[in-house]
Order: structure tokens, then C-alpha cells, then sequence
């Protein structure tokens, strides 16, 4: 089947084979049996029912998907509506924090058929069963730079997890600290990749810009994460709302100053 696959914006993750495009089509676009529209944020939504609309005139099968539609995913197909080298090994989450739709949307956990790549984009990794992940990193001993962008839940790194992550050439291992009670585990799990990956390779996110947080406890937050020995990434809080502006509860520029200086290793470590 011939199938043209939409994107509502160009990002670092979305492919860019002959059969992608980022916005309308125009004289020169085929006609397709389908067109799929892979919408992954939920201030992409109405862009992406205005490019439906547009791309009627070159398929009579015209959908919209993705998560920002609550997908519940399906199996990962590489290359798909991701670049080639990403891979989705498993759907999910057992746990239920609060700033985090996966759950809802995907359910507790599902493992998938393991695919080639080397950067893991799983939401939890490690809340799969043994034998899945050992499936896991037996794939990615045959690849190069691999990146765990996804993120490990710190309270579920073992020390046969940092035995098989030695095995791997590793490029990057993901973190995070959303909440300072959270620290203690967070700090166990930091100690034990410290003794044998670089600070470079020691990445962690930082939830900034909920509800009720200001741009001091906020940056506090990201130093404090440098300072236990992590490059820090703040992540910006959105709501699920349609509407860029409105995806934030604080909108002034010092927010988007602060989150500038705490994504980028040579700002935040000079």
C-alpha cells in the first residue's frame, strides 16, 4: 500500500524518506492509496485537522494519529513515523505520575517484538520482565552510540542492569528528578553509573514550570541535579491543551530563558 505520512512539524525524531512531508501537498505530490497524519503533540492537533483537509485532494483515506489522538500504540515498525536508528520496545507504564498521560493512553506495560536501533525510546524500559529486557540488551550489543532517551526509572537500576549497560556502547543514559522526595533513589542510582560513564553520558530530566513552581526553585532544581553529578535537561511542563499559549501555566519569556540555559551542556557548564 502507498501510504504518505504527514507531520504537522519537522523534529529531530520524525524520518525523512520520499514518502514524508511537513505541511501541504502541492502540484507535484502523488496520489496515495492513504495518507496518514502522525500528530505527537496535542498544540499540533488543529494544524493537523487543517492538513486532513488539505490532503484530501491526493488520497480518499485521510487520518489522524499519533499520541496527541490518545494512540495506544500498536507494534513498532522502524522507520515508520520515527527515523530510522529509534526503536520502541515496549508500551506503557506501570506507574501513575501525575504530569504523565502514558498510562492512560497506553496502559500498564505491553512488551513488543524487540526491532533494531540504538536509541531506545520506551517510556519504561526497566518495568519489563527479565527475559525482555536480556532480549534487549543482547540487540543493542551490536549497535553503536546507544542512547536510552526514554529513560530509566532510578528506583529500578540494579547493578545487573550497570553490568549490562557496560556491555553497550553508550553514548547516553537518561534519568529523571521530578521530585526532590524522590532524591534519595535518585542519588543511588546516579552512584552506581558514575563509576563507570562520564558526566557527558549522565543525562538527567527535570520537570520545570508545573503549577505552583517558580524560576528559582526551578533552576535550584537543575543545579542541583549538576551538582550530584548529571547534565541536567529541563523539560517544560504543557497541559493537553490544543492551544500553544496555553500549554503553560507561566508564559513570560524568563521561562523559556531558563529552560534554554538548563537543555544545552555548554551553556549550563560554563
Amino acid at each position: 500500500m502507498n501510504i504518505a505520512k504527514v507531520f504537522p512539524r519537522k523534529t529531530s525524531m520524525t524520518p525523512q524518506d520520499n514518502n514524508c512531508y511537513f505541511g501541504e501537498p502541492d502540484f507535484f505530490t502523488p496520489n496515495y492509496d492513504e495518507v496518514h497524519i502522525s500528530t505527537v503533540f496535542t498544540w499540533d492537533i488543529k494544524r493537523a485537522k487543517y492538513l486532513q483537509a488539505q490532503w484530501q485532494t491526493k488520497s480518499e483515506i485521510v487520518v489522524i494519529g499519533g499520541p496527541a489522538m490518545n494512540d495506544h500504540g500498536s507494534e513498532f515498525i522502524p522507520g515508520k513515523y520515527l527515523r530510522q536508528g529509534i526503536t520502541i520496545t515496549s508500551r506503557g507504564c506501570p506507574n501513575n505520575c501525575w504530569f504523565c498521560s502514558v498510562p492512560k493512553r497506553e496502559g500498564k506495560i505491553r512488551e513488543l517484538e524487540i526491532k533494531e536501533g540504538n536509541v531506545v525510546q520506551d517510556n519504561n524500559l526497566l518495568a519489563c520482565s527479565k527475559q525482555h529486557i536480556h532480549k534487549v540488551f543482547q540487540m543493542l550489543r551490536g549497535q553503536k552510540k546507544v542512547n536510552f532517551k526514554g529513560g530509566f526509572e532510578a528506583q529500578r537500576i540494579t547493578d545487573k542492569i550497570i553490568e549490562d549497560l557496560r556491555s553497550l556502547d553508550i553514548e547516553e543514559i537518561w534519568l529523571s528528578y521530578d521530585y526532590p522526595v524522590t532524591e534519595k533513589l535518585f542519588l543511588r542510582a546516579l552512584n552506581k553509573l558514575r563509576k563507570y560513564f562520564k558526566l557527558r553520558q549522565r543525562r538527567c530530566y527535570v520537570l520545570i514550570g508545573f503549577e505552583g513552581d517558580t524560576i528559582s526553585q526551578a533552576e535550584e532544581r537543575c543545579k542541583h541535579v549538576l551538582d550530584l553529578g548529571a547534565l541536567p535537561f529541563a523539560q517544560r511542563y504543557r497541559t493537553n491543551s490544543e492551544d500553544w499559549d496555553e500549554t503553560f501555566f507561566y508564559k513570560d519569556r524568563e521561562w523559556s530563558q531558563l529552560q534554554r540555559r538548563w537543555t544545552r551542556p555548554r551553556i549550563m557548564m560554563s
